[in-house]
């Protein structure tokens, strides 16, 4: 069996994090936030409040990762704390999640190409699954391949939004600080509102532990990996914080919270249309570098599952270049369907369902792992102040969504349960 070389370094693995996590959601979510809290001060502290979130996973996972640098992150640490049945629970969960994932992100780019050449918006799932596919091709010629695009993508992706932030601040005039929706919610209803729109929070945040699933191919883990965490979040919380207030900037909250591509609007109403369509080709490169990063990072997961026994042993080939390409081209596979086949807003409420799941009991796994010993060169500060922190976080979040969308969390709670079945009739 062939192993994965360790050849990425700190910029390598910032660049896979930034590039993932600063994609599809700012683009895509500011608006759905927008819709559900209708005032600037309550969608400008929930973008506040990922970013603290962000900052507390990326604690825990920057502890988890230095302790089992291996392949595939979450699914090794549960193997660890709780034994093989667990791990194999996670891991295929969360090749359903990413799977969601890269198929959402894929359908996003579908509607920024509609956009970019005007075709209708009809053909974004069916662009977006082509999408994928050609990324897909990329990341099978080798791990220098996707960590090259990765890397271009991502540096022009932070320039060009730096870039948006400069402009809108030249040029706005503060129309969103000083509006607000006719049906924003009050009272009570605030804080179903607040649940509901953090977990587009949330998955525009995510992307900063994801280096997890790459800890193994990471030069010397012990130095890099609390890095390439920390920093990561940090970069994504800033530019994110940035951005929405050069979107207050610039548009009303009624234009904000109708508005699937946020940014082109921007661009739009400063320079006028034809600035909008350069906008929407500039974020089609945004989305795309998420896209590469997720169809780079997940195949990982399958290809540890599959080395521990806990998937086809099949799904362990590395190819000359160092890509694990049957695990590549089985996930491809998975997220294509999906976004032929689903919307932003389900794949995204089902992704985000899942992960408030693994992430809560990653937490319990930092525990367990704590009680058990063994060597970590990081350890989450605050401890366990801060993963408590954490994990009551999603806890809530979990019940909001619950509240909010029972049909989605149904539809999540059973994906654990037939992983949980099957892991009992698999797994000895």
């Amino acid at each position: 069996m062939k192993p994965l070389a360790r050849t990425l370094r700190t910029f390598d693995g910032l660049a896979m994090v930034v590039g993932i996590a600063v994609g599809a959601g700012i683009f895509r979510t500011p608006g759905l936030v927008a819709a559900q809290l209708g005032r600037p001060a309550l969608t400008f502290i929930a973008w506040v409040l990922g970013g603290a979130v962000g900052l507390l996973g990326a604690f825990v996972f920057a502890e988890l990762a230095t302790r089992h640098p291996a392949a595939g992150g979450k699914y090794a640490y549960a193997r660890e704390a709780y034994g093989r049945r667990a791990a194999f629970v996670v891991g295929w969960v969360e090749t359903s999640i990413y799977s969601a994932a890269i198929a959402a992100v894929g359908v996003v780019s579908g509607e920024y190409l509609t956009r970019l050449l005007g075709w209708p918006a009809s053909r974004a799932s069916g662009l977006g699954a082509i999408l994928i596919a050609l990324v897909t091709g990329l990341n099978l010629i080798g791990v220098s391949a996707g960590r090259w695009a990765q890397n271009l993508a991502t540096t022009a992706k932070v320039l060009a939004l730096v870039s948006v932030v400069v402009l809108a601040g030249l040029a706005g005039s503060g129309a969103g600080w000083t509006s607000s929706l006719s049906n924003a919610p009050s009272g009570l209803a605030v804080w179903g509102a607040l649940a509901v729109a953090f977990q587009s929070v949330i998955w525009t945040y995510y992307g900063y532990n994801d280096a997890a699933k790459i800890a193994e191919e990471i030069d010397d883990p012990d130095r890099r990996l609390p890095r390439i965490f920390l920093l990561g979040i940090l970069t994504v919380t800033t530019l994110y914080l940035l951005l929405n207030a050069a979107f207050l900037q610039v548009l009303p909250m009624e234009k904000i919270a109708a508005s699937t591509l946020v940014a082109g609007d921007v661009a739009a109403a400063i320079f006028g249309a034809r600035a909008g369509t350069l906008m929407a080709g500039l974020a089609l490169v945004v989305v795309l570098a998420s896209l590469n990063g997720n169809v780079f990072v997940t195949p990982r997961v399958v290809f540890g599952l599959a080395r521990d026994g806990l998937a086809p042993r099949l799904l362990t080939r590395v190819n000359a270049g160092g890509t694990p390409w049957t695990a590549m081209i089985l996930v491809a596979c998975l997220a294509t369907a999906l976004a032929a086949t689903g919307t932003f807003e389900k794949l995204l409420s089902l992704a985000i369902a899942l992960i408030l799941i693994i992430d809560g009991f990653m937490v319990l796994v930092l525990f367990r792992l704590r009680r058990l010993g063994g060597r970590s060169v990081f350890h989450v500060p605050f401890y366990p102040y801060a993963p408590l922190a954490l994990l009551l976080t999603y806890a809530a979040l979990f019940l909001g969504a619950v509240l909010q969308q029972p049909q989605v969390t149904a539809v999540a709670l059973g994906v654990l349960a037939l992983a949980y079945s099957l892991g009992r009739a698999c797994v000895r």
